[in-house]
């Protein structure tokens, strides 16, 4: 949705606040997952652009890691 935007394409109400929700929900995990504020702001960026896809792709980064090792490289 993120492109969509940025590309001048009409936006609805929900959709915006689909797009919200996804970008609270990465801060949250972000801050969930200890990463530091680089790696954070690169995943809510990514989610930003790519909504849903960049997301899922963040838990399944988190989801082999423990806690505090995520935003390590």
């Amino acid at each position: 949705m993120g492109l969509m935007i940025l590309a001048g394409a009409e936006t609805s109400v929900v959709l915006a606040l689909l797009l919200l929700g996804g970008l609270a929900l990465t801060a949250w995990e972000a801050h969930d997952q200890r990463m530091d504020r680089k790696t954070a702001m690169w995943w809510i960026l990514l989610v930003l652009l790519i909504h849903v896809v960049g997301y899922v792709a963040m838990r399944l980064v988190t989801a082999s890691k423990p806690k505090g090792q995520a935003g390590e490289s």
